[in-house]
């Protein structure tokens, strides 16, 4: 198999998983949001962007591995999201447990408000 052939197995493995016996998307949802905080997301996929907009080659290969293992989850938890959304799937009652503590959640959140409605007003 050639190399890039061998890139995509992971990413085509990811989109056929949902098809497996006993499949749960909340489950996927859960274990994502269990092992990953927000802001550790958003770093991650910022740090993405940059390499691809300055068109940066990662050359660290335990980096590569890291980025594209998060990617790979990512994935995961789109697919999972779909189907939670398609299927009409009751997520409201689900209980999840979160890799940071509801508290440093509503503050992130909650500060992430207030700089928007700053720039919102400013932008009126």
């Amino acid at each position: 198999m050639n190399q890039k052939s061998n890139n995509m197995l992971p990413f085509e493995l990811a989109c056929y998983e949902i098809y497996d016996n006993g499949y749960d998307p909340l489950n996927t949802i859960r274990e994502f949001w269990s092992q990953h905080k927000i802001n550790d997301c958003q770093e991650s996929l910022w740090a993405l962007f940059e390499n691809y907009r300055k068109c940066t080659v990662q050359e660290d290969a335990i980096d590569v591995k890291q980025m594209h293992t998060f990617l790979m989850k990512v994935c995961r938890v789109l697919m999972a999201y779909f189907l939670v959304h398609f299927r009409k799937i009751e997520i409201d009652a689900v209980p999840f447990a979160f890799a940071e503590p509801a508290e440093a959640i509503i503050a992130d959140l909650e500060a992430k408000q207030r700089i928007h409605s700053f720039f919102n007003s400013i932008a009126e």
